[in-house]
């Protein structure tokens, strides 16, 4: 192989490699950081998520069972419930939603990842959001 076909394959690998290294992450990424019965409500439970939003990516309008309170740990995020003023949050921000509200803004504005930490009380085994149109079936 010539100098010049080796150098070009090999530069071509680490193009492939490093693409790889840097491959489109989704959208949304939820984990859960903790979950336990609640110690007071034997009907409700306490679960944090952290919560990750790519730039420009927003939740579609839902609702939430239990009362959600939320941390802005990195990035911007708007944020409206039904009724609401829209807020332009930024990290270090807090926001809350009471049980059974609808969140109709969730949004990363901005151009970098935004991460959330929800704080949620929660019924015992219900699902913590749902989407508006299948809300109330």
């Amino acid at each position: 192989m010539k100098p010049s076909s080796l150098i070009t394959a090999t530069l071509a690998l680490l193009v492939l490699a490093i693409s790889a290294l840097h491959a489109e992450e989704p959208p949304v990424t939820i984990t859960e950081i903790f979950k336990q019965a609640h110690p007071e409500l034997k009907d409700k439970e306490i679960v944090v998520k952290r919560i990750e939003l790519q730039p420009g990516v927003a939740a579609p309008p839902h609702v939430h069972p239990g009362m959600v309170t939320g941390y802005v740990q990195q990035g911007l995020f708007e944020f409206q419930i039904k009724g609401g003023p829209l807020l332009k949050l930024k990290a270090g921000d807090v926001f809350f939603e009471p049980a059974g509200s609808v969140h109709v803004v969730g949004k990363n504005p901005g151009t970098e990842k935004t991460i959330l930490i929800a704080f949620v009380e929660n019924p015992k085994g219900a699902p913590l959001s749902t989407p508006v149109e299948e809300h109330g079936k």
